[in-house]
């Protein structure tokens, strides 16, 4: 007797993938990756934007270097005027010729400063680093007006001097200074070849500004 025949029903193939998905995956890996690239980019042009140096661009090194020398010098007026040295040098006059010591040209200093101690200060801390400098006195006039003696001239400052300025206040009995250093008996009351003019009836003389001028040769 024959077993009688089972009919098994075939299972469903499963629908393939829907191709959708997969590339939704790769499209969202494609934005993913250019989206990374854009900001790659991005930030390399910021860089270099910020980073670049363009001619007119300030060297920071060059004005930090000018920085230094505009406070070496206030620094040099500054101790000049605590330890004495600063007045001397704008005494230091000829009453006779009403002209500055030693060897100037036309009245005044071409190849450094005057042989005083701030002179020599000046000359150590800059002449001798390969650093010019003038030296020049601003004072009033009886009219009120500003003029500028010229102590010392060494050339026309560049684009990257820097300068510094001190008051002196002189009065009629301060005296002007021989070629060896020493007080005269010449008081600025009494002179008539000083440079700067006596602005005030009393005992007061003249306030007057000193000023360095420095520059790189």
């Amino acid at each position: 007797m024959r077993e009688p025949r089972t009919h098994t029903r075939p299972r469903p193939r499963r629908p393939p993938r829907p191709a959708t998905r997969r590339s939704g995956r790769g499209q969202a890996h494609t934005l993913e990756a250019f989206a990374a690239a854009t900001i790659l980019l991005a930030s390399i042009v910021f860089a270099l934007q910020v980073t670049a140096v363009t001619p007119l661009t300030a060297s920071t090194s060059s004005q930090h270097i000018e920085n230094q020398q505009e406070a070496v010098a206030t620094g040099v007026l500054a101790a000049a005027a605590e330890n004495g040295t600063l007045e001397p040098t704008i005494l230091y006059l000829n009453n006779s010729s009403g002209s500055f010591h030693g060897n100037t040209f036309e009245g005044q200093y071409v190849s450094g400063g005057p042989p005083t101690r701030l002179g020599e200060t000046l000359n150590a801390t800059f002449l001798e680093r390969g650093i010019a400098f003038n030296l020049y006195v601003h004072h009033r006039t009886s009219d009120r007006t500003i003029r500028r003696e010229t102590v010392v001239r060494m050339g026309g400052p560049s684009d990257n001097a820097i300068s510094a300025r001190w008051r002196v206040t002189l009065y009629d009995d301060d005296v002007l200074y021989a070629a060896d250093n020493t007080p005269t008996t010449h008081t600025l009351a009494n002179s008539t070849t000083f440079y700067a003019a006596d602005v005030s009836p009393g005992p007061l003389y003249n306030v007057l500004e000193v000023e360095v001028v420095v520059w790189r040769m």
